[in-house]
């Protein structure tokens, strides 16, 4: 990122801020409410657009792209939202398989199986398969929009 700005109205969020990240390197946005980690992450996945600067992943300008190069582009990018955005009129399993058939529409149904199953036991919550979100705590929500992720 090369002098990103984003302000709402009158307030600045981002000011010509700069970011580099390598290849293999791992990345812990932190800092108090309010200081603008959110909007740089909807910036850099292309939810919003910046007011100037550069984003540049995997080589393209993300405020260059359009919503199909932005779509596959996100499927690359794994991104955990803050509230979870679980689909709260889904099982476990049917909000796990949702990108997948989204993005990976030829997908064998043993292969989404496998890989649904595969995740939420690396979230230790096999057992929720088809328990609805309203039915998870807090904490077995995240634990899903991570697996998910």
């Amino acid at each position: 990122m090369e002098g990103l700005c984003k302000a709402f109205g009158d307030n600045v969020v981002l000011d010509r801020f700069d970011l580099t990240l390598y290849e293999g390197e791992n990345l812990v946005v932190l800092g108090k409410s309010g200081s603008g980690k959110s909007v740089l992450i909807k910036c850099i996945i292309g939810l919003l657009r910046p007011d100037s600067g550069r984003i540049e992943v995997f080589g393209e300008n993300v405020p260059d792209l359009n919503y199909t190069e932005l779509d596959q582009m996100r499927a690359r990018v794994g991104f955990l939202f803050q509230s979870n955005a679980l689909y709260d009129s889904m099982t476990v399993r049917e909000n796990l398989e949702f990108p997948l058939r989204r993005h990976w529409l030829k997908t064998p149904q043993q292969d989404v199986d496998e890989r649904v199953h595969e995740v939420l036991q690396s979230v230790g919550l096999a057992h929720a398969t088809e328990m609805m979100p309203a039915e998870l705590s807090g904490g077995m929500r995240k634990r899903i929009a991570l697996a998910r992720t």
